[in-house]
């Protein structure tokens, strides 16, 4: 359904007509709903039917009328026209032996009306036509209508979708004009702001790729969300995606646009959530039970759609935004899935705040916008936290099967009552045992019998895909068959994985790499996405334009390349609006922290942790490259300091311990504090403690990622291609990881603060290149006396 300004009608096919007047019945995850957006002609050249003279398929009809205010273009397309127009048929493909009319005749009927009308017919006859499509046999189903009866039937149904046309045309006439003339919430933009607003504007405009750095402080999430509602108010864009990967970022996109509601943009905007964060039912999608989401299984799934409709206009009528307390509350009232109505009411919404996987994922990008039977409309993508998206790229469209999940399953099945199963499972074991035999590559036989190896290859396993679909076939029929089976769950959870790697598959090429391992005789399948500059590419398409922003993307060109930026992408990298000279950046040189040097290097460490503190009592926060390195100097440290409080980020943290741990750090000056943290972890980013809360943070190592063989397939990968293959594995994303962390210290203008990097490397290429334009007078210290001292001159100089 579709509002045209220029003539004020609502246009919408007969399809929709019929789906949304009719909408009723369960949601089930088994046969998902599709609402239908265009009608697809059918084939009849390969059915054999009855010659007429006078046939025509394929038949557009339309027409035009004024209903209750609202003036209507519906459309449909007829199968076919006989008798010099005084009958309309419908086909209808079956492999039933029994036939049935059921709401067919809603469709036809439809079709009739509109034949009726623009011939002036008094009446018209409906055929029916069931054909079985492996008999041949047909069964006509034959009425005829008064063109006045078809008239009040069709009015019915525009009656039933009024509610959705008169949301449109409120939409298009009241609430999108609001947003051309809409000002910024702020009375004085901060430095940086305005350029990047003006430039994410253009970039909308020209339909173009933005790659932003912008220091913390700009105020990024304003400063491209601003522009992309302007640019809806213009009619550049039909919707904003505002996309991120973490949930403190989406209460900050959602906060911002409750500012541009303030002053004066009506907007609505909804925040997506995962089905698992979202599902009531207490033994439903939270305990990782996917497959309960039907009718039989879950409550909440039984009549969906004959009380959605009702939900969605109670939120709607009464509120703009809508959170996940909100979704929840009306979910819970109406008794409906809260997470496939967050889905519905997107399609009201112009702001749709959502993870990365909602438009990049292969297997759960929101498919009702971006499939071809979607609504493919002009969409704007905002991607907040950009230097996260690479590593969460190559994750997406790479998968791993383990031999071990399916043998357990084997295992567990009954060959009496589950033979069929049985048989396609262990057929499947069998070939995956054979390929075992390829993992020549460094391959061992261990002291207990036990063998290891691996086989890497550029193109797909021979026949491999062609397996995993046959098994999930199997598995699907099993289930379908056996709805109540004990193993349900873990075998649908199989097939899902067995879905993805087939899915993945169609995206193989260049870019990907097949790496097979056993381990100690365990056998593991990976499809490795090195390169996401391809797909990328291609999901970026899905938008008009994209605007992808953070405070660390360092280098640009590293992330344009590997983000598929393509050749006509525009890059933008703003100075920091704060003032330099309120951050003092110092290299601790003299030591090592490489793998080999780390045990000679933890007194030093905690030495330089103290040297760093002693030159004012504070909040500080120390990341180490990993938990057992911080473990390390953290024992020596209140050995040496047992009188400095400390506050230790703990391995598998929960939501309510992290939260915690962050207020532990209070605003009470002069008091001493030091965090014990993990680069790129939970705290190292997405995390604001102005003012007094964080006055200095201490990077211990370069942040580098652990060696692994996908980091070094990735490394062989770019040196290849580009001769950069260790910057693009190692080098640069551990830069970003510093970068986040450093950011952690100036987060308002009156800010002042240290930061000490500790590693010999920082002095060195390629790092001397990598440092932000306003780590200006960055030096080095020799010892911990002259760090020290350096610290102590700064604060006495900011005094």
């Amino acid at each position: 359904m579709h509002y045209r300004c220029d003539n004020y009608t609502v246009e919408l096919s007969v399809d929709e007509l019929c789906a949304l007047a009719h909408k009723s019945g369960h949601l089930d995850a088994r046969h998902p709903h599709r609402m239908p957006r265009a009608q697809k002609c059918l084939d009849q050249k390969k059915l054999k039917l009855p010659s007429e003279s006078d046939r025509q398929t394929a038949v557009v009809l339309r027409n035009t009328l004024t209903h209750n205010g609202i003036t209507y273009m519906v459309e449909g397309v007829a199968d076919a026209v006989c008798e010099g127009g005084a009958l309309v048929e419908e086909i209808k493909l079956t492999k039933k032996a029994a036939f049935g009319v059921g709401d067919s005749f809603s469709r036809l009927r439809c079709l009739a009306y509109l034949q009726a009308a623009a011939k002036d017919l008094r009446s018209i006859r409906l055929r029916l036509r069931h054909y079985h499509t492996e008999t041949g046999e047909i069964k006509d189903h034959c009425v005829e209508s008064a063109r006045e009866e078809l008239c009040i039937f069709f009015l019915s149904l525009l009656s039933r979708v009024e509610p959705l046309a008169r949301d449109l045309i409120h939409r298009a006439e009241e609430r999108i004009p609001t947003l051309r003339s809409l000002r910024f919430p702020y009375p004085n933009p901060r430095e940086g702001q305005t350029e990047l607003a003006e430039r994410a504007f253009r970039a909308i405009r020209r339909g173009e790729r933005l790659f932003a750095e912008a220091p913390t402080g700009i105020g990024k999430t304003m400063s491209t969300l601003y522009p992309a509602v302007k640019a809806l108010g213009e009619g550049y864009c039909d919707r904003i995606f505002y996309l991120t990967a973490k949930a403190s970022i989406r209460r900050e996109a959602y906060a911002a646009a409750g500012k541009l509601h303030e002053a004066g943009a009506r907007l609505r905007a909804v925040m997506l959530y995962a089905k698992e964060q979202m599902c009531a039912h207490p033994e439903g999608c939270r305990t990782g039970g996917g497959s309960r989401c039907n009718p039989e299984a879950c409550p909440f799934a039984r009549g969906y759609y004959d009380r959605v409709d009702a939900a969605v206009q109670e939120l709607l009528a009464t509120r703009h935004g809508f959170p996940k307390n909100i979704v929840l509350e009306v979910a819970k009232k109406h008794r409906i899935c809260p997470y496939e109505l967050s889905l519905d009411l997107s399609e009201h919404c112009e702001l749709l705040i959502c993870d990365y996987n909602y438009a990049f994922a292969p297997d759960v990008y929101l498919r009702r916008y971006f499939d071809p039977d979607g609504e493919r409309g002009k969409y704007v993508f905002l991607v907040d936290e950009a230097h996260n998206l690479p590593d969460r790229a190559r994750d997406m469209y790479s998968v791993r099967l383990s031999v071990d999940g399916f043998e357990t399953v084997y295992a567990k099945l009954e060959p009496e009552r589950d033979d069929e199963l049985e048989g396609a499972l262990g057929g499947y074991l069998m070939f995956l045992n054979r390929l075992g035999g390829l993992c020549t590559e460094n391959r061992q036989k261990h002291e207990d019998g036990t063998e290891s190896g691996y086989y890497l290859n550029r193109a797909p396993l021979e026949n491999f895909t062609e397996a995993c679909a046959t098994l999930r076939r199997a598995i699907d029929a099993f289930l379908k068959k056996n709805e109540e089976h004990p193993l349900r769950t873990e075998l649908s959870e199989l097939s899902a994985l067995l879905r993805r790697f087939c899915t993945l598959s169609e995206y193989y090429d260049e870019r990907f790499l097949t790496f097979m391992e056993l381990r100690e005789n365990k056998l593991s399948v990976q499809i490795i996405c090195l390169d996401p500059a391809g797909v990328m590419h291609s999901a970026m398409g899905r938008a008009r334009a994209a605007i992808l922003f953070s405070a660390t993307l360092k280098p640009l060109d590293y992330f344009v390349d590997i983000l598929g930026g393509g050749k006509h992408a525009d890059t933008l990298e703003l100075p920091s609006p704060y003032d330099p000279d309120n951050f003092c950046v110092t290299v601790a040189s003299a030591v090592s922290t490489r793998m080999e040097d780390r045990a000679k290097s933890y007194r030093k460490v905690a030495t330089l942790i103290a040297a760093t503190i002693s030159a004012r009592a504070g909040n500080y926060m120390v990341y180490f490259p990993s938990y057992d390195y911080m473990e390390q100097v953290l024992a020596i440290f209140q050995a040496k300091y047992p009188k400095v409080p400390c506050v230790v980020q703990k391995r598998g943290m929960s939501y309510h311990e992290q939260e915690a741990f962050l207020s532990s750090f209070a605003d009470d000056v002069g008091k001493m504090r030091v965090g014990f943290c993990v680069l790129g972890g939970s705290f190292s980013e997405g995390v604001d403690l102005p003012g007094s809360r964080l006055i200095g943070v201490i990077v211990v190592g370069t942040g580098i990622p652990g060696l692994s063989n996908e980091r070094n397939m990735l490394r062989d990968y770019y040196e290849n291609k580009c001769e950069r293959g260790y910057d693009y594995a190692y080098t640069y994303p551990g830069m970003n990881h510093v970068l986040q962390a450093a950011g952690r210290v100036i987060r308002r203008e009156e800010d002042r603060g240290v930061l000490v990097l500790i590693d010999g490397r920082y002095a060195e290429e390629p790092y001397l290149h990598l440092y932000p334009s306003h780590w200006k007078n960055i030096t080095a210290a020799g010892d911990a006396a002259s760090l020290a001292h350096r610290c102590k001159r700064f604060w006495e100089n900011k005094s």
